[in-house]
């Protein structure tokens, strides 16, 4: 799994399709003919103030989806938004996540 983090390659997924919209996600998901998956995590110093916070939230998403990307035969490009301020407890945040990733075909 490689990291999505040109800006060119990010606007091109902005560009071509509509985002999807979990609890406080925004989620771009493409297939890539490329040989792996790459994932983007974009949190803004407004939702999550801490770095410290926002680089662990970041790693998290990063393992969850190359842990369950890996059985996937196609690839994708994911490109993941923190949108609103996340207060509660990150698990409810984290498994919402997984399930929209488990259900990718």
């Amino acid at each position: 799994m490689q990291r999505l983090h040109q800006s060119s390659d990010i606007a091109e997924i902005f560009a071509q399709i509509k985002p999807q919209y979990l609890d406080k996600l925004q989620i771009y998901c493409v297939k890539n003919s490329l040989p792996d998956h790459r994932v983007g995590v974009i949190i803004t110093k407004k939702h999550i103030p801490l770095a410290v916070d926002r680089n662990r939230l970041k790693r998290q998403i990063r393992e969850l989806c190359r842990r369950n990307l890996i059985t996937k035969s196609n690839k994708y490009d994911i490109l993941i938004l923190v949108r609103i301020k996340i207060t509660t407890s990150k698990a409810n945040f984290l498994s919402q996540l997984n399930n929209y990733i488990n259900n990718l075909t």
